[in-house]
């Protein structure tokens, strides 16, 4: 997309149309207002230039149009406040006196309001590291305002669930086989030999598909389907290697795109066909079976009890009054690993010296190696109840608020996961862009304990 459709023309008069201007007064004691007081603006706007000025947007004065960081820092906390997408958000501004007011709005010269595609670049552009540098800055606010400590740690595993269909192979297989022909037909009108070849077998794919979901009845019938997909499969992936080898250097970006995604889904294949065929001939699903050839970390996760989750694999962190912070990690890291990784994930936060009193996780990590990384550097409480019968590590009183804890923690990861802030069943179709929704479910649901916690504060002063 060309730069100059990425942004509307300069600040101009009010509408041409027929009507009145209205002023609505709004005291600064409304609990939005109260949050923008409350904030650091000037670490957040410095947070959000340097990855705006990473994905290439025009922050320093560069030849045309400047990114208007002034307006979009602002509007971003507040949508991210709201949990609104950036449709909602577009309408919100257009109506709401307490939005403009957050944003300084409320002249009558209206500047240039961006539309919901603008918004929607904005925030695309931070990323999943940009929010999550915006967390750490509200995790800051919040203990500068004694809101919260760091003097306990709770932490939990959680699986992401992208909203996929569900994984069965033929479905898998069909949807490889789609990314596959987006990507020839690119090179096809480029004149590489050998693409047409493999839209043809990707057809031979969709048919096989058809049939096993339409005409085969018994379980040897779609056995049999199957066994065709996986041979027809490994033929289409041999030939779009002998493909993609054909894009050299030299070729234009148009090329190089399609080259790239044809790479990206022989590597798929080149993990997901042995795990059919294990399946297959044992009956029994691969250790960390992919799920969706676009969402590749999506993986099937035990639960324990004969439970499977499927998504990314997630470590969440929670402190005193609710705030969290977290990040994924990979499908089968070890839960004995994981107290450490949240140690590492708080000093991210707060600094490589700092570390809470108490550590919290549950049983799953409750093996000695465990409890001797954290004691070494430098952890007084290891909250992790034992296995079985096994000895607690901290006295009876701290016992008590472990388990305090413990559901506490549950309950954000609830809280995390419900409509509003939506953590989980995202449309959005790659990993990245997965990990971004996870770090904006986290930040809303801090923005939105910020201003509890304000408004409880300003209700006892009053």
């Amino acid at each position: 997309m060309r730069e100059w459709s990425d942004s509307t023309p300069a600040g101009r008069d009010a509408p041409a149309v027929v009507g009145e201007w209205v002023s609505i007064f709004v005291g600064d004691e409304h609990p939005v207002l109260r949050l923008k007081q409350a904030l650091d603006w000037a670490a957040l706007t410095e947070v959000m230039v340097s990855h705006w000025r990473a994905a290439g947007k025009n922050v320093d004065g560069g030849p045309g149009l400047r990114w208007p960081v002034a307006l979009y820092v602002p509007l971003l906390v507040l949508m991210w406040l709201k949990s609104y997408h950036a449709r909602q958000m577009e309408e919100y501004l257009s109506e709401s006196v307490v939005a403009r007011r957050f944003l300084e709005l409320q002249v009558e010269q209206v500047q240039q309001i961006r539309d919901h595609a603008s918004i929607a670049r904005a925030e695309a552009a931070l990323g999943a590291e940009g929010k999550a540098a915006v967390n750490a800055l509200i995790l800051k606010t919040a203990e500068q305002l004694q809101f919260t400590d760091r003097a306990t740690l709770s932490a939990d595993t959680t699986v992401q669930e992208p909203a996929i269909g569900y994984p069965n192979e033929p479905g898998i297989l069909k949807g490889w086989a789609e990314r596959i022909v987006r990507g020839l037909q690119k090179l096809k009108r480029g004149g590489v030999k050998g693409a047409q070849a493999g839209i043809e077998q990707a057809k031979e794919i969709y048919k096989s598909v058809k049939h096993h979901h339409l005409f085969a009845k018994t379980k040897a019938e779609k056995t049999k389907i199957l066994e065709e997909l996986v041979k027809k499969s490994a033929e289409l992936a041999e030939t779009i290697k002998d493909v993609s080898q054909q894009v050299s250097a030299r070729c234009g970006r148009g090329k190089q795109r399609a080259k790239a995604k044809l790479d990206a889904m022989a590597e798929v294949a080149r993990h997901l066909l042995p795990q059919i065929t294990q399946w297959l001939k044992t009956g029994r699903v691969a250790t960390e079976k992919i799920l969706h050839p676009g969402i590749t970390a999506a993986r099937a996760i035990s639960k324990g009890k004969g439970k499977v989750k499927f998504g990314m694999k997630w470590l969440l962190n929670r402190l005193t009054g609710g705030y969290l912070f977290g990040h994924r990690v990979a499908a089968r890291a070890d839960e004995n690993q994981m107290p450490q990784t949240a140690l590492q994930a708080y000093r991210q936060v707060f600094g490589n010296q700092a570390t809470p009193r108490m550590v919290v996780y549950d049983r799953g990590a409750s093996l000695r190696v465990a409890a001797q990384g954290l004691k070494k550097e430098g952890v007084r409480k290891v909250g992790i109840p034992p296995r079985g019968q096994g000895e607690w590590l901290v006295g009876a009183q701290d016992q008590k608020v472990v388990k305090s804890e413990r559901g506490q923690t549950e309950g954000s990861i609830g809280r995390l996961k419900s409509y509003k802030y939506r953590f989980s069943h995202r449309q959005e179709r790659s990993v990245e862009t997965q990990d971004a929704a996870g770090q904006r479910a986290i930040v809303s649901v801090n923005l939105n304990t910020l201003l509890r916690d304000l408004v409880a504060q300003a209700t006892a002063a009053s």
